[in-house]
């Protein structure tokens, strides 16, 4: 029997970034959420991950010149890898900050046309929308953000990733019932949240590849 391929599509949470790390500031494999879960599906699964810092959905922001518009990298990502049976999207957070002048709906329009590029490229393939963690205290000393604006806006993110979940009628996975706590940054993953999103991530899959 074939393996069930997954493409993990996302931004720096994704890659495993680790806010206060020496060096490259990287979860190691025995920590990351993507490394998780391919241990605990194990061998009938492949976790193709393609996680980038500072990916955004659809808006033309750069990190230290590096393209990060996520409707830019998508085809060329998904293209390289068909044919996967799941793509996992998880992508929000980079929207929100100041330079994007983000507005309620913008995510939910670029996942969209990520959708429609997706069922054109693989048929068949099974698309998961899932939200990006809502900010919490701690984000505030990062000054691409708007403290005044940011967490509610994180929350109507999560919440309109949601409806296009049902709207485009794609799986839906929501990352905010695993994520309990983030890094004293306030937006990314802590080690514990990486393990808690692997185990929640690990029974949808199961459970969906049935």
């Amino acid at each position: 029997m074939s393996r069930k391929r997954i493409l993990c599509f996302g931004d720096s949470n994704t890659w495993g970034y680790a806010p206060g790390m020496n060096g490259i500031p990287r979860y190691d494999e025995d920590t990351r959420w993507t490394s998780l879960l391919q241990k605990k599906l194990g061998d009938a699964y492949e976790i193709i991950e393609f996680g980038l810092c500072g990916c955004t959905s659809g808006f033309a922001y750069e990190v230290h010149n590096v393209n990060t518009n996520g409707r830019d990298l998508y085809p060329s990502i998904l293209f390289a890898h068909v044919p996967v049976d799941f793509v996992l999207i998880m992508l929000g957070t980079n929207d929100l900050k100041k330079q994007n002048n983000w507005q309620p709906g913008d995510t939910a329009k670029n996942l969209d046309e990520l959708i429609s590029i997706t069922r054109a490229l693989n048929p068949g393939v099974q698309i998961v929308l899932a939200p990006t963690a809502i900010l919490r205290d701690g984000f505030e000393s990062d000054p691409e953000f708007d403290p005044a604006t940011a967490i509610e806006s994180s929350r109507l993110c999560a919440k309109e990733v949601a409806e296009l979940a049902e709207k485009r009628g794609t799986l839906f996975f929501d990352t905010n019932k695993f994520v309990h706590e983030l890094a004293f940054d306030g937006c990314h993953l802590s080690a514990t949240a990486h393990k808690t999103l692997a185990d929640g991530l690990a029974d949808f899959f199961a459970a969906k590849a049935q």
